[in-house]
């Protein structure tokens, strides 16, 4: 079982597509690395994977960790989740 399942991921805002049809397993121990160019929407895909987007982003596809779906989930229950089975360390600390 893969700790995180990100399929078909696409996030726009408006009409505006910024990621388009991303997927990507993480399997336990194994280290995966996002990469592209500066505004490619890898922030916005780590963001997304969090349920951390911005309220006005649409996102389609689906997420999974540890196999359990998180889109659709309330935030009370991705409280649960986040700093427990998913945590982010993000970039600027500040």
């Amino acid at each position: 079982m893969s700790l995180l399942c990100v399929e078909n991921l696409s996030l726009s805002f408006g009409s505006q597509p910024v990621v388009e049809d991303i997927s990507f397993h993480v399997a336990p121990g194994e280290l995966v690395a996002l990469v592209g160019e500066s505004g490619s929407g890898k922030s916005l895909t780590a963001l997304s994977v969090m349920q951390l987007q911005p309220p006005e982003a649409k996102i389609n596809g689906t997420i999974a960790v540890n196999g359990e779906a998180i889109t659709g989930k309330s935030e009370r229950q991705l409280q649960r989740l986040r700093g427990h089975a998913m945590a982010m360390v993000f970039q600027e600390p500040m």
